[in-house]
């Protein structure tokens, strides 16, 4: 399939006129005829049912046409990207992260980036370790910032750890067990605080296959109360928000809010947190790589410090 048979298919869907499509193109009839039937060789499939009076784009044609549109723009898209990379001398940083919550984390770490390497284009991809370790081994991307996968054995891929990751407790200041805490002057919490209060429960699935998992349970549940589950912490916070329960989350995850107060988690597991990269990119210290990871175990002390504030 080329570009040249999708152009012509386009047009032709648009105009459903040989000779209107061939001046738009700037070809010859005879020549968007050969494109159009040789597309449908390849198809296995009539796209068009053509009289000598009439072109009609038939059932087939109307839901390819989308595919066809995707694929030219991406195309176009793709082709425009590159030469401004060529002409523009850019550079692209494809970063990896699980939790969109990553995101604040990430922007610490590539304002003073952009400084120094002002032609850096970051493109992200959220998704589980274990898909996003698979692009970092196939080139697909150059870094992944997160928690790190016990499970994960390879010699070319290299994990940077930043800091220990623990969980903390999050409450609605209007919550009971915030103005108890409160009251008390208290900046740490125990299970036995937490236990007969609800519990908004986010666990993400990349959380169950690092060293949190090594407990039976990664959080204590007391299922005696109305527990809510969530699937990622921006559910979790809408429900702080609504004043439900408190929350155990990673410190990463953590937003600073002014309905809300944080507080340590005593009994806490902690797991690894940092970033991932190919092996090779520590030899270079001139890579955006390398520049990246050092100025993210800079930016991850000021991060984990504002964590209680």
């Amino acid at each position: 399939m080329t570009t040249s048979q999708l152009e012509c298919f386009i047009s032709l869907a648009g105009t459903l006129n040989y000779m209107k499509t061939a001046e738009q193109l700037g070809l010859t009839q005879p020549a968007v005829s050969k494109q159009i039937q040789s597309l449908e060789t390849e198809l296995n499939c009539k796209l068009f049912n053509r009289t000598t009076r009439s072109v009609i784009l038939i059932k087939a044609g109307t839901a390819f046409l989308t595919d066809a549109n995707t694929i030219i723009d991406t195309f176009y898209h793709s082709k425009e990207r590159i030469s401004n990379y060529q002409q523009r001398d850019l550079h692209s940083l494809k970063i990896g992260y699980m939790d969109p919550h990553t995101i604040y984390l990430i922007s610490r770490i590539l304002k003073p980036l952009f400084v120094s390497k002002p032609n850096v284009i970051p493109e992200f991809t959220q998704d589980q370790t274990d898909a996003n370790l698979s692009r970092l081994s196939n080139s697909q991307l150059d870094l992944i910032v997160g928690m790190k996968d016990a499970k994960f054995k390879d010699s070319n891929i290299h994990f940077t750890k930043l800091y220990d990751e623990e969980l903390y407790c999050v409450i609605n200041k209007d919550h009971i067990l915030a103005k108890e805490l409160k009251s008390h002057k208290k900046k740490t919490v125990t299970t036995k605080d937490l236990w007969e209060y609800r519990q908004i429960i986010s666990v993400p699935p990349y959380l169950i296959r690092n060293l949190f998992s090594r407990r039976r349970y990664i959080i204590p549940v007391n299922e005696e109360v109305d527990n809510a589950i969530c699937a990622n912490a921006t559910e979790a916070y809408s429900l702080l928000l609504a004043n439900y329960g408190y929350a155990l989350l990673a410190g990463y995850e953590i937003l600073q809010h002014k309905d809300l107060v944080t507080f340590k988690w005593e009994e806490s597991p902690h797991a690894p947190f940092g970033i991932y990269s190919k092996s090779t990119v520590l030899k270079d210290k001139s890579s955006m790589e390398y520049e990246f990871i050092q100025i993210a175990a800079i930016a991850t002390v000021f991060c984990t410090n504002l964590f209680l504030l």
